[in-house]
């Protein structure tokens, strides 16, 4: 069996969280269940009985945290985290227990996610020939965007995004139909539709890329 460092262990601690029914989760709630998982990882220094939080808050704040950076949760309020389908993805890869329950919710996750791509106005125009009619709002609604994003949440945004629309394109290029089921309803799509999401984006990110970086700019100072 694999060693895993600390950001694994704490994914494993995210995944029986999510196997209980959680879909959200404080911070409090991860260091909880991690030192219930992996006491003496994260236990407080000389008192074993308790969790050691800061531990765990290195882990999902700032520039550097794995958790974030990796793709495996999304920030969703103050110190509250929602796991992704990349995050599901990869914790299926080194914890067995649970996979079945993972694998429909993950899903669940992609239906989600790859029906607010494929169902977006910015796709429908790009399918009729009118992408240079889109506008940086519908870019941003497209990308999951909010005016009041600080850069770090517009970065990993952007990577959660880019990562979708790479499995999406894959999907095209094996000559996949792609059936989802989006907001009640079923919808379903052709392979070249599936790899015309490529461009799509390619697009949007040039078009946009003046745009982000003020945000940027004007967000660090």
């Amino acid at each position: 069996m694999m060693e895993l460092t600390i950001a694994l262990k704490l994914l494993v601690a995210v995944g029986k969280l999510s196997d209980s029914g959680k879909l959200t989760f404080s911070a409090e709630d991860i260091a909880v269940k991690a030192h219930e998982l992996y006491c003496e990882e994260f236990a407080l220094k000389g008192y074993p009985q308790f969790p050691n939080s800061n531990k765990v808050y290195t882990q999902l704040m700032g520039k550097s945290a794995p958790l974030i950076v990796r793709g495996w949760l999304e920030k969703v309020g103050s110190k509250l985290y929602r796991l992704t389908s990349k995050g599901v993805s990869d914790l299926n890869a080194i914890d067995a227990d649970g996979a079945y329950e993972r694998r429909l919710r993950v899903e669940r996750l992609l239906d989600d996610e790859y029906g607010r791509i494929l169902k977006s106005d910015v796709f429908t125009l790009f399918c009729d020939g009118q992408q240079e009619s889109i506008i940086f709002y519908q870019f941003c609604r497209f990308a999951g965007l909010s005016a009041g994003d600080k850069w770090q949440t517009v970065e990993n945004r952007l990577k959660r995004l880019t990562h979708s629309v790479k499995e999406i394109v894959k999907l095209g290029e094996s000559g996949q139909r792609l059936t989802i089921r989006f907001r009640g309803t079923n919808y379903s799509f052709t392979p070249d539709d599936l790899r015309s999401v490529g461009a799509l984006y390619k697009f949007l990110l040039e078009k946009f890329q003046p745009q982000l970086d003020e945000w940027k700019k004007n967000v660090l100072g």
